[in-house]
């Protein structure tokens, strides 16, 4: 995954057509998943019952974003 996500990602935007696959391949990192990569439906099946929304941050890496404020209040909350 780590040689081909960058193309993945892009192609997510370029490749209109096959848009549908590619975004079954990509695979982010989540609370709960620990060091594994997680795709979008693993996550949503993951889900709490009543949780609608899906929250999520960006930054410059992982470790920096894992200190974050809005990260500590989402896992005291149980995401």
């Amino acid at each position: 995954y780590e040689q081909f996500s960058k193309n993945l990602k892009l192609g997510i935007h370029e490749d209109s057509q096959n848009r549908k696959k590619l975004a079954d391949l990509l695979r982010y990192p989540s609370t709960k998943s620990g060091e594994e990569m997680t795709s979008l439906k693993d996550y949503v099946t993951r889900m709490k019952e009543d949780q609608k929304d899906i929250y999520y941050i960006t930054g410059e890496s992982k470790k920096q974003l894992e200190t974050s404020p809005f990260i500590e209040s989402c896992k005291k909350r149980g995401y």
